[in-house]
């Protein structure tokens, strides 16, 4: 895939997993995807660790801090915007919550890489809204060793749906091809973006959230290297019909994230 540049607002672009133990998730996630990585300062005593695959940004990790022991290891989904307060009053207004922000990102005093904000869908899914200065996103999409979906996992389709086409813009409809399940399609522009499926009983005590999938060449060895590496298999591995292969799985902390094989990446 070419080098992403630029993301349409609406779209999201990033992704980063808070850890308890930040070695823990460099060592478990450059194992598992051959990734590379580099440490950056992020305030007093604070390291964002940015993975690049194959030379690109690809995603972060941060270990916890002060106020954040509490919070279980997790990953957090960015979506870029084009006006951040715009898009926070959107949320508000729907009915969404605001966690914290609209906010400066500055990791050093002269370098500011974006603008944030966090926030809850009426559901209670967390979503951080991305302005970019500096920082445009991941620089690779869609390809092995890359993230490549993002998908809200919700208790109320509808109520989620409508929230999220207010705050975003998106255009959210139910995927006709799809005959397992339910499922519905984002799309910006015409381009899907990002998914959506209701939270199942048989899920367990699944709380509504932003999920990520990343690419990669053979599910059944990921899965594996993962185990090995101190990780759970949570589902699958399993097919998408004429799609694509997957396996949700739990890293050595228990954040969990998905791995997929497109069909066409043969």
């Amino acid at each position: 895939m070419p080098e992403m540049t630029q993301y349409a607002p609406g779209t999201p672009s990033w992704a980063d997993l808070l850890a308890r133990d930040g070695q823990a998730a460099k060592d478990f996630y450059t194992a598992l995807f051959g990734w590379t990585y580099d440490d950056h300062p992020a305030g007093p005593d604070m390291v964002y660790t940015m993975f690049s695959h194959n030379g690109m940004p690809a995603c972060a990790s941060a270990e916890a801090g002060p106020g954040q022991e509490n919070l279980p290891p997790h990953w957090s989904v960015y979506v870029t915007v084009d006006d951040l307060e715009a898009a926070v009053e959107r949320a508000q207004a729907a009915g969404g919550t605001v966690v914290f922000g609209p906010m400066d990102v500055t990791p050093t005093p002269d370098n500011t890489v974006g603008r944030m904000a966090v926030i809850q869908d009426r559901e209670g899914a967390f979503l951080r809204l991305w302005y970019p200065v500096a920082h445009t996103g991941a620089g690779v999409m869609m390809e092995p060793g890359a993230l490549c979906w993002f998908e809200l996992a919700t208790t109320d389709p509808e109520s989620a749906k409508d929230f999220y086409q207010q705050t975003l813009g998106v255009e959210i409809n139910l995927d006709e091809n799809m005959d397992e399940f339910s499922y519905w399609l984002m799309t910006v522009d015409d381009q899907m973006v990002g998914g959506m499926v209701q939270i199942g009983e048989d899920w367990g005590p699944v709380p509504p959230n932003w999920g990520v999938y990343f690419g990669v060449n053979d599910v059944e060895i990921t899965v594996a290297k993962a185990q090995e590496l101190g990780g759970s298999l949570v589902h699958g591995p399993a097919d998408i019909a004429d799609f694509a292969r997957f396996a949700v799985l739990g890293d050595a902390e228990g954040a969990i994230f998905t791995v997929i094989k497109l069909n066409d990446w043969e």
